[in-house]
């Protein structure tokens, strides 16, 4: 375990008052994907709402990548930075990819972290666990986007990090 209090898909607190930005989610039943503490700072909370955006796109064919990357990332941030700041006391980082499997330059930093964290609570290097991580998520992206192709077949496994030797995992893969 990396971090404290882990949750999926949180509801967070009521708005009592404050003062939130227009295009802010005011709903008292508001989500986010993950919360975890102890991610960033010490028991500081963190907030995590993921996006997959396809980038080829009719939409988005007069903007470059890092313009697509933006676009969701400043979405993300007016819906929900300022209420996690003022009402949660938290950090909030959207976490954009796209179907292709880039990263957006804040899911990058989280990237980095998760890799730092879990490389020295794993004992691997820093080099090994990151090509890990990308590993994992690029499959991850991929099966989501067959799942949107052809549907489900079988039961959802979760993954145990605890039980998993990430050298031999690269190696095997030859990642």
């Amino acid at each position: 375990i990396i971090c404290t209090d882990v949750e999926i898909e949180p509801v967070l607190q009521e708005i009592t008052g404050e003062e939130l930005n227009r295009g802010a989610n005011k709903a008292p039943d508001a989500r986010l994907d993950v919360h975890a503490r102890g991610f960033w700072d010490r028991q500081q909370s963190a907030f995590f709402d993921v996006r997959v955006c396809h980038p080829n796109a009719d939409s988005y064919r007069e903007l470059s990548p890092k313009q697509i990357f933006q676009l969701h990332e400043n979405e993300k941030k007016r819906q929900y930075s300022r209420r996690v700041l003022e009402v949660e006391q938290g950090t909030f980082i959207p976490l954009v990819f796209t179907s292709t499997g880039g990263m957006a330059d804040e899911c990058k930093r989280f990237h980095s972290r998760l890799a730092e964290l879990l490389a020295l609570k794993k004992g691997d290097d820093y080099a090994t666990t990151i090509s890990w991580i990308r590993a994992k998520v690029s499959f991850a992206i991929l099966r989501s986007a067959l799942l949107c192709l052809r549907g489900t077949r079988s039961k959802r496994r979760a993954a145990n990090i605890s039980d998993i030797d990430i050298t031999s995992e690269s190696a095997q893969a030859r990642i």
